[in-house]
């Protein structure tokens, strides 16, 4: 895995800035619960980076694994569809967590609890998701400082998902 730098890090997951694209990390274990595959990835021209992962690293060897994806935005309806509908369909052996860092404001309650019934763990970053995709992902020796809004933003986002879950109005 080739490291992202620092800007590119802040640049997509600060949650006080609109990142220019969705940005992607992720970790894919065995059953074993042994990491087999990591990397990140943004979307393309012409696909989201759920989409890239699925159509581009996603592969045939891991019809059972757990993938962890930590993510800057929540994911879009059109990804929920294409996760519900076809990737968790196709795949029932996969575990997915998503962590995101921000809201997408077109994301729909509705599509999340969909990913929810498909045993999909989505939840919002928390400060120690940040430190460890910092340590994890981003070729730098500097240690992580959060930026201003972390902390009220976790907070904002988590009651957003949690009235979303409960199918609140």
């Amino acid at each position: 895995m080739v490291p992202m730098s620092p800007r590119t890090f802040r640049s997509h997951y600060d949650v006080d800035t609109p990142p220019p694209g969705t940005h992607l990390c992720y970790e894919v274990y065995d059953h074993r619960r042994t990491l087999i595959a990591s990397g990140h990835l943004t979307n393309s021209d012409e696909d989201h980076a759920e989409e890239v992962f699925v159509g581009e690293r996603f592969r045939e060897s891991w019809r059972t694994c757990a993938i962890v994806w930590y993510i800057s935005w929540s994911p879009c309806d059109h990804c929920m569809e294409m996760l519900t509908r076809t990737f968790l369909r196709v795949n029932p052996n996969v575990q997915l967590h998503i962590a995101f860092a921000k809201v997408y404001r077109l994301t729909s309650g509705g599509n999340i609890r969909a990913l929810r019934r498909r045993g999909v763990n989505i939840r919002v970053m928390g400060m120690n998701d940040f430190y460890y995709c910092w340590n994890r992902f981003v070729d730098t020796d500097r240690s992580f400082v959060p930026w201003g809004n972390l902390i009220p933003n976790y907070y904002q986002a988590s009651h957003w998902l949690n009235i979303t879950l409960s199918g609140a109005p």
